[in-house]
């Protein structure tokens, strides 16, 4: 029996519909591919079209670790915020000793996605043999009860499955991404997050020219306030065992040791306002008892013959004491920092070229023989500016007066 014409053509609208369909489908996997905002196909980064990525908002450790695997890096750079935009891979100090890196830092997460991380990139044969780690005193505080530590088991690397593609390359998320990374390499001010995984912050550029960096600080602090005071003063948990993030640094101390890698752990360098903060709150004596925390932690693999150096930078020092600009100033740019939690790349070069050899005065190695004396030295150093007259000692009790 015929098939009636409205059958017939029905059929051939439905098949038109589907391929036109699959087309576009491939069409738009094709076109995200190419343009692969995510940067984690190794496409080719052309000029003009997809040379500058797009700050990923999702799939965060997938962007790292697909970067990561595909450079296999001599350095690696780990912590949170603080290291993303403050340590530039690129810094002159690794250039000029033929090292290699990449910065796998990544916003608001603590020691156990760094020590996820790592386990990784040990997994993949690419596990940097020098390891920048950046530590946070602000993730000790309230002495969180340890979890179970992450395994290859229970958190696999991510890989280019199923779900990444229907996410990330056949969606209209996978289009929103290529169309910004198309518009984003005409942009003055790009957020964007290098092939080597470090953040410039070029964004906030223009925030600072509207606003002024005072307001960037102000900001910052009040929000630190709140969170700071809404945690228990202590680093350990109340049923005497170890934090989530001591557990998280301990493992990844011993994972490096055990592959033979060289461990720098950083002391971030907070802006003197923090340092202040922190000792009006009655958390000063807490901070220096993390700091010993912490090297005692580092000194346990020292004694057993491992690499593992601590280094702090959050002294009081001319670059931490950087002024910070008076309410309505939208023309200073602070060479140093964006806020007081925030340090710039400038002074992250600092740190890295301290590390790796610069002789200047900028941080304190800790050792046995000095640990006591420095820590007594440094909070002398904070009580002295919170005696002295000034306009960041206005500031900071202006700050906590508001609360």
């Amino acid at each position: 029996m015929q098939k009636s014409p409205s059958v017939q053509n029905w059929t051939k609208y439905l098949r038109w519909m589907l391929a036109t369909t699959a087309v576009t489908i491939v069409v738009v996997g094709v076109f995200n591919v190419f343009i692969d905002p995510l940067g984690v196909f190794s496409s080719p980064r052309i000029a003009g079209i997809s040379a500058i990525k797009p700050y990923p908002d999702h799939h965060r450790e997938f962007v790292r670790y697909a970067s990561a695997r595909h450079l296999c890096s001599d350095v690696g750079i780990f912590g949170n915020s603080r290291a993303e935009i403050g340590f530039d891979p690129e810094s002159i100090a690794l250039a000029t000793q033929g090292l290699s890196a990449y910065n796998h830092a990544i916003p608001g997460t603590s020691a156990t996605t760094s020590y996820r991380q790592i386990l990784w990139l040990q997994a993949a044969n690419c596990l940097p043999m020098k390891i920048i780690l950046g530590v946070e005193f602000f993730d000790f505080l309230g002495g969180t009860s340890s979890r179970p530590l992450p395994t290859l088991r229970t958190d696999p690397a991510p890989r280019l499955d199923v779900r990444f593609f229907a996410e990330s390359v056949f969606s209209i998320t996978g289009v929103r991404d290529s169309l910004a990374t198309l518009f984003l390499q005409r942009s003055r001010y790009p957020a964007t997050l290098t092939e080597r995984g470090f953040n410039p912050l070029y964004h906030y550029i223009p925030e600072v020219e509207q606003s002024g960096q005072y307001v960037l600080f102000r900001q910052r602090a009040e929000e630190n306030f709140r969170k700071w005071t809404h945690k228990p003063l202590r680093l350990r948990p109340t049923d005497g065992g170890v934090s989530d993030d001591e557990q998280a640094v301990k493992a990844i101390l011993d994972t490096l040791a055990q592959a033979g890698a060289k461990t720098h752990i950083i002391i971030y360098p907070y802006h003197a306002q923090i340092r202040m903060m922190i000792e009006r709150l009655g958390m000063g004596g807490l901070f220096s008892d993390w700091k010993r925390l912490v090297f005692a932690v580092a000194e346990s693999q020292r004694s057993r013959g491992n690499s593992v150096e601590v280094w702090d930078f959050s002294g009081v020092a001319p670059e931490t004491r950087e002024a910070i600009p008076i309410k309505g100033d939208r023309k200073t740019h602070l060479a140093h920092y964006w806020e007081a939690g925030h340090f710039k790349k400038e002074l992250g070069d600092l740190v890295i070229a301290r590390v790796f050899g610069d002789q200047r005065n900028f941080g304190v190695k800790l050792e046995r023989d000095n640990i006591d004396n420095w820590l007594l030295l440094d909070r002398q150093r904070v009580q002295s500016l919170l005696t002295t007259p000034s306009p960041l000692l206005d500031e900071v009790n202006d700050i906590l007066s508001d609360h």
